[in-house]
């Protein structure tokens, strides 16, 4: 049995827990019932240093200095916290932007990762936005410019947080300036029931899409010509495909056919930051 086969059973069960097939996942009920089935994240109020035993989820690192610096809420895959993440955040903190790793996972005891069950995919997009509300408040940060870096799962999180509708689904009333996904993609297909839309018609916020190829996970062929018909337009989309790229290009999974592609993970980290820092 494949592992798209598999992931793709789990997304159905998940959506059939959550409510009737004819309730897809950006419906208000599947919204309202994933969220309410977790409390509020906690998040730590002090900025905290990397060390052999820092908890980094839920956590805030900055770079050097008093700032205020711009910020990003980095949103794991539904691997949940992986040692690729605090690499990332690193990155970003070596580039002058303060970094909240978010956990969704590990403080509600969540250890069913990409399959159905447990803590779901509104949840997590709830929750990257009750981070965006605490780093507003945090001093050191600029309020205006903080951002959302998401992989997998969490590049649903941030094609998604471009849209108004789903923003109201999850009861925010502030947004992120701008949001960048990892080897995520568009449509994600839940056969035979109705497709999970990610990317939506009334995008608004720029986004850019970061996509492989090569992803049997998350294929992206659901998202031409869809992006290109939203970007003639006018929605601030973007995106660019590595063409020589599997899903989980950072990382080395064979299980999962995930392939370690160091020149990818640099230009995707290159061109997230010129995104990050144009907008």
């Amino acid at each position: 049995m494949s592992v798209r086969f598999m992931f793709a059973i789990a997304i159905q069960m998940f959506l059939f827990w959550c409510g009737p097939l004819t309730a897809l996942a950006q419906s208000d009920v599947f919204f309202s019932r994933s969220i309410a089935a977790y409390t509020d994240l906690k998040f730590e109020d002090k900025f905290k240093e990397f060390g052999l035993f820092t908890r980094v989820g839920n956590s805030v690192f900055k770079p050097e200095g008093t700032g205020p610096f711009p910020a990003v809420v980095l949103v794991h895959s539904c691997g949940g916290l992986q040692p690729e993440l605090t690499i990332r955040a690193k990155e970003l903190i070596a580039t002058g932007f303060a970094v909240l790793i978010l956990d969704s996972y590990g403080s509600r005891g969540h250890t069913t990762f990409c399959t159905a069950g447990g803590v779901g995919a509104p949840r997590v997009y709830k929750d990257a936005f009750d981070a965006l509300k605490h780093l507003k408040q945090m001093e050191g940060i600029d309020p205006d410019r903080i951002y959302l870096v998401g992989f997998s799962l969490g590049s649903f999180a941030a094609a998604t947080a471009s849209s108004p509708s789903v923003v109201a689904s999850v009861g925010s009333g502030v947004r992120f300036r701008a949001s960048v996904g990892w080897y995520g993609s568009c449509v994600f297909d839940v056969s035979p029931n109705p497709n999970w839309q990610l990317v939506r018609n009334d995008l608004d916020m720029p986004l850019l899409l970061l996509l492989a190829e090569g992803d049997d996970e998350t294929p992206i062929k659901e998202c031409f010509p869809l992006l290109e018909n939203l970007k003639t337009q006018g929605a601030p989309v973007s995106w660019h495909i590595y063409s020589n790229a599997t899903h989980g290009w950072d990382k080395s999974m064979p299980s999962r056919g995930y392939v370690r592609n160091e020149s990818v993970t640099r230009d995707a980290m290159k061109r997230t930051v010129e995104f990050l820092q144009g907008n």
